[in-house]
């Protein structure tokens, strides 16, 4: 039995995302897509609508079904076919301070072999390091088309405070009952890692990009979220061995992302420039 989704997490990622994707896929009243970043509304749109509706199995009529793509957020291609296709769609984004972001996604870069050069060298290559936390400039233009309490904002600092108290909300926002979580799900799903053997890595990425190229996406995603396979491929930074973003770069980075959080604030009428120490009069101070 196939449903149309009711519910998309858009973004961002280096947020949550992945034990999110765990939380709503453990909730017996929520059917999720089998893995994360189906990204049919960036990547695979020309794949048509009765695709992607094919892809969410729902046997049981369970009233929340949905997806997580944590690209969707950043693009305005995306934000228009979800508009055009699901205008009753509820959304979901978890945000998370956006110097400490984009550090993770570097060390993400760097475990995956798609980053080898310095913070500096690789914020000048991918656009995406920067991008995605233009959190006002993309909330904006969602809540151009959306209203605002169909868009759930959640915080990354409270997931990591309080995950029980973060999924509460979560539930509450789609509907479903307000199960406590058990123990397996307090865990934290993806701490920065390195490679054990990169070449094995690497040839593992290749056989997953390789399993969505041919239309394996779920197996794609079960094996993205399988904690033995990363346990095999990769192991968490030592203290001395991790990249660390020196207070330079930081104030360099806040000073940029300043605007954006003041006009996240404006627009939702969330508080996380409070939350995270940014200024309000535009200046890069603390």
């Amino acid at each position: 039995m196939m449903s149309e989704p009711n519910f998309l997490y858009i973004g961002t990622s280096k947020s949550g995302s992945t034990w999110i994707f765990k939380v709503l896929s453990w909730h017996p009243q929520i059917a999720m897509y089998g893995g994360k970043d189906l990204n049919f509304f960036t990547h695979d749109y020309a794949k048509g609508w009765d695709w992607y509706v094919s892809q969410f199995d729902n046997p049981d009529g369970r009233p929340v079904v949905g997806e997580v793509s944590h690209g969707y957020l950043a693009s305005p291609e995306a934000c228009e076919r979800i508009h055009a296709h699901l205008p009753n769609a509820k959304l979901m984004v978890c945000l998370r301070e956006p110097v400490d972001r984009t550090f993770s996604q570097y060390l993400d870069g760097l475990k995956n072999g798609k980053m080898s050069g310095t913070l500096e060298e690789e914020i000048e290559r991918s656009k995406s390091l920067t991008d995605r936390n233009r959190y006002g400039s993309h909330l904006e233009m969602y809540l151009e088309r959306f209203p605002r309490e169909q868009i759930h904002i959640a915080s990354f600092d409270e997931l990591n405070a309080d995950p029980d108290a973060f999924a509460a909300k979560m539930f509450a926002f789609l509907g479903v009952d307000p199960l406590p979580l058990p123990p397996e799900l307090r865990k934290k799903v993806m701490p920065a890692a390195t490679p054990r053997i990169r070449s094995v890595a690497m040839a593992a990425k290749k056989v997953a990009k390789f399993a969505n190229a041919i239309g394996l996406s779920k197996l794609r995603g079960s094996i993205k979220k399988s904690r033995l396979v990363r346990h095999l491929l990769y192991r968490p930074f030592k203290d001395a061995e991790k990249p660390k973003i020196s207070p330079a770069q930081s104030a360099q980075l806040r000073a940029m992302f300043t605007p954006e959080i003041q006009r996240l604030d404006r627009v939702a009428g969330t508080n996380f420039g409070s939350l995270w120490n940014y200024p309000k009069d535009g200046t890069a101070g603390g």
